[in-house]
């Protein structure tokens, strides 16, 4: 929604005085607000709304959210990687567990959601193949959707493997390059020092025809000139309609990546960078950009129905805390104990709406940022679009009024080219 002249004057005026704005009946501008929800009924709580939606989204049992690691293993050893690398892998009793799980947990007509992360999970594709096998039986059954995507590094990820995760109802895969060739090759090397771009490049451009690439850019104060770089290399492929890039931000989530802590970017700094990116995105013609859309949890670690899956059937709700076996909530094999009640109660603890989140305009859209880092913390780690918010709008409306301009012009093209036919012999 647009406006010029006399009509954004009014809008400011209305927007200023809101319980006085507009009639019982409202017609022409105050119409349109309301419509579009700039404007709302006074009996509305906005505050409430967001409480219920937020309550109902942590307890509810229809939907089920898994994050499955198949394997602790890693081939790559990234220089700010948070987890101990362990050989486990997990093994048929464990699979088996999971999808008795799964069918304890999931509701009719439901959702199961599945992440599969690692280590490195393309390492156990096999089982990656026979866990999603049972998961469509089960929800056919339940008639529930089933969604899934993959974290992976991109190493293995060929044409070949590809097309093995599409036939696994893989939406996406997440894929890490880090900058160009010298600088990724430094920070994500294989486990015995040899580079992995050139790889992992070819991978994408094999791989995008078949699963959606979503290419994660980790940026610290070591890396951040280099962004440009990767993304030129990109879209010089022609993958800009395929592969959607965007900032991932290194930090000490643990004490195995600690020695990295004075290289991260501050909240502030990263926020900025993201705008810079996200112009940079946009002229080179990529078609990755998303506004932020209202959220009722920021993640799975606020949801009773959702758990990460080790390989050894130890339940968490975090994947931070991937190699933490005091950290579980739950487990496979054994019986609830006390830690673990005591661990789940954690993450029941902060209450968004008796903090300083309750009164911040950017709620809908963060809902107290990540939990995980709170606890960790005991501060909130905010939405970029807090640190910048007037420039943030500023590139949401250019970009809006960029893709009205090319959709006009694919119009006019089709049209030209269907006047061509008619007229041409």
């Amino acid at each position: 929604m647009a406006l010029d002249g006399s009509e954004a004057r009014q809008t400011e005026i209305l927007l200023a005085t809101p319980h006085n704005a507009y009639p019982s009946q409202p017609h022409g501008l105050c119409r349109q607000l309301l419509d579009k929800g700039f404007l709302i009924p006074a009996e509305v709580d906005e505050r409430d709304y967001l409480r219920n939606g937020h309550a109902q989204a942590r307890t509810n049992n229809r939907n089920l959210s898994l994050t499955i690691i198949p394997t602790l293993a890693c081939n790559f050893r990234c220089r700010y990687c948070y987890q101990e690398h362990q050989p486990e892998t997990m093994g048929p009793e464990v699979e088996e567990a999971v999808l008795n799980m799964a069918a304890a947990r999931l509701g009719e007509d439901g959702t199961l959601s599945v992440t599969w992360f690692g280590g490195e999970p393309l390492l156990q594709i096999d089982r990656i193949e026979r866990l999603t096998a049972g998961f469509r039986r089960l929800c056919d059954r339940r008639k529930a959707r089933y969604s899934s995507h993959i974290i992976t590094n991109g190493y293995l990820l060929d044409g070949h493997m590809a097309e093995r995760l599409r036939d696994c109802s893989i939406n996406h895969a997440q894929v890490t390059l880090d900058g160009p060739q010298p600088v990724h090759d430094q920070r994500r090397p294989l486990a015995d020092g040899r580079g992995t771009f050139d790889t992992i490049l070819a991978n994408i451009e094999a791989a995008a025809s078949r699963v959606p690439i979503h290419l994660r850019i980790n940026v610290d104060q070591t890396n951040r000139e280099g962004i440009s770089a990767i993304l030129q290399q990109i879209a010089d492929m022609g993958l800009t309609d395929r592969v959607h890039p965007y900032l991932g931000r290194t930090y000490p989530y643990t004490g195995v990546c600690m020695d990295v802590v004075s290289d991260c970017l501050a909240d502030a700094d990263f926020a900025l960078l993201e705008l810079e990116t996200t112009m940079e995105l946009v002229e080179q013609g990529y078609l990755a950009y998303r506004a932020p859309r209202a959220i009722s949890t920021y993640c799975m670690a606020e949801r009773a129905n959702a758990f990460v899956v080790t390989p050894h059937g130890c339940l968490l709700k975090c994947w931070n805390e991937a190699s933490e076996g005091s950290a579980a909530v739950g487990h496979l094999f054994h019986t609830e104990d006390d830690r673990m009640r005591r661990n789940a109660e954690n993450w029941n603890r902060r209450n968004i709406f008796q903090l300083e989140c309750a009164d911040c305009l950017l709620l809908p859209i963060c809902m107290g940022g990540c939990p995980y880092l709170y606890h960790q913390t005991g501060r909130l780690h905010c939405h970029a679009w807090k640190a910048h918010p007037d420039e943030s709008l500023a590139v949401y409306y250019y970009i809006k009024r960029l893709e009205q301009e090319r959709e006009i012009a694919r119009t006019f093209g089709m049209v030209v080219e269907d006047l061509k036919a008619a007229v041409l012999p």
